[in-house]
């Protein structure tokens, strides 16, 4: 089994025990990841999304609390799924480097965008590509519950009039705009307004 971060071990263990207690209902269905108003996927170029994607901001929640600088690295397996691999530090910037690989994978029919994470057989979880722009500079994942949400970019910091941009794509897709904090990705961001650096030194 691949090593997992705790971002992925806590929800493949919330997944299993909750499903395990009722009474073979999917992990999905009690974690809420599937339910909701649908929502709009984007059209997916796989071969453009492969290569490295910093995490810019994400709704707070207790699986990413305290990560440093992550990033994602996604690279094609010989068998045509994605390899994911997560990188972060926990807490501080001299904290070691950590790596996990994860299997994923995309649902056909869905444009490339409804991708499946698995975090441990048999769960896996459903990862959405909301928003992809032309350049492929910025990427928006979520679910259908809006609950969990995420900005992917190129480079660790971005412009500030292109981060209300993708939050106002999140707010018209029926997120809560103001649910949204930033990834401390530079040693200078640790403690300014709105980025989420609690137990970061």
């Amino acid at each position: 089994m691949p090593r997992l971060s705790r971002r992925f071990v806590a929800l493949g263990i919330a997944a299993l025990v909750l499903a395990a207690a009722g009474a073979g209902l999917s992990g999905c269905a009690f974690l809420g990841l599937d339910e909701g108003p649908p929502i709009p996927l984007a059209n997916v170029d796989m071969d453009r999304m492969y290569g490295g994607w910093f995490l810019i901001a994400t709704i707070p929640n207790s699986f990413e609390k305290s990560m440093v600088a992550p990033y994602d690295v996604y690279s094609k397996r010989p068998d045509g799924d994605i390899q994911e691999d997560f990188y972060e530090r926990t807490g501080s910037f001299q904290a070691p480097l950590r790596h996990f690989t994860v299997h994923d994978w995309v649902r056909p029919g869905t444009n490339n965008a409804h991708w499946r994470v698995q975090l441990m057989w048999p769960i896996d979880l459903p990862f959405l590509v909301l928003y992809t722009d032309p350049d492929y500079r910025y990427v928006l994942f979520g679910e259908q519950n809006r609950k969990l949400g995420w900005i992917y970019a190129r480079t660790p910091t971005i412009p500030d009039a292109d981060y209300d941009a993708l939050i106002a794509r999140f707010a018209a897709l029926g997120y809560d705009r103001n649910a949204f904090m930033k990834f401390v990705q530079t040693p200078q961001q640790i403690g300014q307004p709105g980025f989420w650096s609690d137990g970061i030194q």
